[in-house]
């Protein structure tokens, strides 16, 4: 009787640990609560209620699909601007977690009648499980020689799926797949999947505000300085790459897992290296290092994209044309230098209205 007690005590105390680990890594340092920077702005405000009105204002079922693609894009540069901005590596197969997301739902959900809602953490579990298998070899290679690995991965993550016909449908993919739910509530409708998307894509924003300016995050951007510098002075750089890779590979899964519910599809067409790249072009033009920046990026290739797929002719110059302009005039990001001509704009602002009344 004595023994069953401890061992019951044993479990709890063993999920507490975890839960309070899991805890500590996104717990922000409390001695950065003061700096300004660091506290929940007016901007942040501003953000969410657009994004709430959005739907309201826009009643186009078009504009409501395209925002929710825009969402899932959204994710999948977060994860990345986590593994490329704040840990400094480079990942060009980002688009094969996105992939083993999509397919872990697609399984659990038509074959198993797993809810999508458990399909859902399995598949951000899943894609991180292969993260980490994969990361610990590969993550000791730098630079190109770490983006052509990835790249690797991505092409053979692709003709596993194309050959493997009896478990993911081969090149055909699995089609019925069940909306996401909640308690019997379903997102069947556009509208209904925006507010999905948007919401869990907000979650991840504070978390990862969080997880940025918890010590791992500062240990995330000590490795992106200088890898020599952060083992230096303790930092184990080959557990940071690997985690700032395996919590990217997680927001991958979730985003597979979202697109699979939406489209009710999984197909192998779908996570090729085009995807991969597109990732990068998101995470590059909104600013390496930016939160919000990739976002806003991922809304604007989305319906450009769009937009110019009405002009197949042309698509393909315009798109590299457009691409390279912004890479010309905001080299930085959209994010980063829209937010620097801002508080340009509102300082010189402000120093009109001082003189203003000094000459009054």
């Amino acid at each position: 009787m004595v023994d069953q007690v401890h061992k019951e005590f044993r479990k709890r105390d063993l999920l507490y640990s975890v839960a309070l680990w899991l805890l500590s890594l996104i717990i922000p340092d409390p001695q950065l609560h003061y700096r300004r920077e660091y506290r929940f702005r007016k901007r942040d405000l501003f953000y969410l209620l657009s994004i709430l009105l959005i739907p309201l204002v826009w009643s186009d079922l078009h504009f409501h699909h395209l925002m929710v693609l825009a969402g899932i894009h959204g994710i999948l540069a977060l994860g990345l601007t986590l593994f490329m901005g704040y840990a400094g590596q480079i990942s060009l197969g980002h688009a094969a977690f996105f992939g083993i997301g999509a397919y872990t739902t697609a399984i659990l959900t038509t074959r198993y009648g797993v809810p999508s809602f458990l399909a859902f953490w399995t598949s951000a579990l899943t894609a991180s499980f292969f993260a980490f298998l994969i990361g610990r070899p590969i993550l000791k290679l730098k630079g190109y020689f770490l983006a052509l690995a990835t790249l690797g991965f991505g092409e053979i993550f692709l003709v596993l799926v194309r050959e493997s016909s009896g478990l993911t449908g081969g090149v055909i993919g699995i089609f019925n797949i069940p909306f996401f739910s909640i308690a019997g509530f379903m997102f069947d409708t556009y509208l209904k999947q925006y507010y999905l998307i948007w919401g869990v894509l907000i979650g991840l924003v504070f978390f990862l505000k969080n997880l940025v300016r918890s010590k791992m995050g500062r240990a995330f951007l000590a490795v992106a300085s200088s890898e020599d510098g952060a083992s230096s002075v303790g930092i184990d750089v080959a557990r940071i790459k690997l985690g700032a890779f395996v919590i990217g590979a997680a927001f991958a899964g979730l985003a597979g897992s979202l697109f699979a519910s939406v489209m009710s599809t999984a197909n192998p067409e779908i996570f090729s290296l085009n995807l991969s790249v597109l990732i990068v072009m998101m995470v590059i033009l909104g600013g390496m290092g930016n939160l919000y920046g990739p976002i806003a990026a991922a809304i604007f290739l989305t319906f450009m994209i769009d937009g110019l797929s009405r002009y197949q002719e042309y698509s393909l110059p315009v798109y590299g044309v457009i691409l390279i302009l912004l890479l010309i005039f905001f080299p930085d990001g959209i994010g980063t230098r829209l937010r620097v001509r801002l508080i340009y704009l509102i300082s010189y602002w402000g120093r009109k209205r001082r003189r203003e009344k000094v000459e009054f």
